[in-house]
This record gives structure tokens, C-alpha cells and sequence, in this order.
């Protein structure tokens, strides 16, 4: 099964916090018990984030972290690159998203391609998905991507949330 590192995942849990609390400022801290996170390592990925561009930070005693970007705009293949970046995250310009333009994933896939033709195109497949996929449809309330109820890992006290989805209107 194909699968997002911790770090990605964490970082979509965090978006989808503070995009629950739109104009709302959220320290690490409060995500990190909130979303059952490790603190040190949530932490880190909100300071790449925020170095990136996607996070506002405020500092003090109510200080914190709130989207600074339209996540809209913002596919999964631009958010695993910038928190997979290994790159110092205090660069402005580490170079983290030069491969993400269509011109060199193409020539990339032209000199792959003629070797591993099945894994090659599979690749393509899972990239161009990747880029189509909006954060936004991931983290904002309302426009969740929907998952069967049965597929959802459910502890025995978590009452399944109820809210309603694009699909659910229709």
C-alpha cells in the first residue's frame, strides 16, 4: 500500500485544525494535544511550513500559527515537497519547489521512461494525481473528500462525525 510519511500526514492533521479555525491563531502546543501529535516534530513541520509561506506565525503569549496561504492554490504534490524539504526551511529560495514545474517532470519521465515503462508510467499516474488533489478538499470543513464510514479506524468512545459533504447534498 502506497502511504504519506508521518510528517505529511501530520502536516495535513495541522492544516485541517487550523483551517477549522479560520482567522483563529493556534500555538503547536494546542494542535499537538488536540490532534494526538508529538509536540518536538509538530513543531518542526509548522516552522517549514510557516518558512514556506503557508503559515502565519505570531509570537507571544497568545501566539501561534494560522494559514497565510489560499489552500485552494495548493496542491498535495506542493505540500509533500515543501514538508518532505530538506533544505534549511530559513532559505527563502531552497530550491525544495524548482522540480514541481510540468517542463522537468516531463524531461525527468523522458529519461526514465524507456527502462521501467510500467513503474514509469504508474509514477506519472500518482504524480499528475498528486498535483490534482487540492489541500483544500483534504482540510476544510464542508469540502472533505468523503471516506466510506467503514473504512474509518474508529476508537470505541469516538462518536463518528456527522457533518455533511458536497456529496451529501446531492
Amino acid at each position: 500500500m502506497l502511504c504519506l510519511s508521518k510528517k505529511s500526514e501530520y502536516a495535513l492533521v495541522a492544516l485541517a485544525h487550523l483551517a477549522e479555525q479560520p482567522g483563529r491563531t493556534a500555538s503547536a502546543r494546542e494542535i499537538a494535544q488536540a490532534r494526538l501529535l508529538p509536540p518536538a516534530l509538530l513543531m518542526n513541520i509548522l516552522k517549514n511550513l510557516q518558512a514556506h509561506g503557508l503559515l502565519r506565525s505570531t509570537r507571544g503569549v497568545k501566539g501561534g500559527y494560522r494559514i497565510d496561504r489560499e489552500l485552494n492554490s495548493l496542491s498535495l504534490y506542493e505540500l509533500i515537497a515543501i514538508v518532505e524539504c530538506a533544505a534549511n526551511a530559513a532559505e527563502p529560495d531552497c530550491g525544495c519547489l524548482e522540480h514541481l514545474s510540468d517542463a522537468a517532470n516531463d524531461m525527468e519521465f523522458a529519461r526514465f521512461a524507456g527502462s521501467q515503462g510500467p513503474v514509469q508510467a504508474l509514477q506519472f499516474k500518482l504524480v499528475r494525481f498528486l498535483k490534482d488533489v487540492r489541500v483544500a478538499d483534504l482540510v476544510l470543513p464542508g469540502r472533505r473528500i468523503d471516506v466510506p464510514i467503514e473504512r474509518l479506524k474508529f476508537k470505541e468512545t469516538h462518536q463518528p462525525d456527522r457533518r455533511m459533504s458536497h456529496a451529501d447534498h446531492a
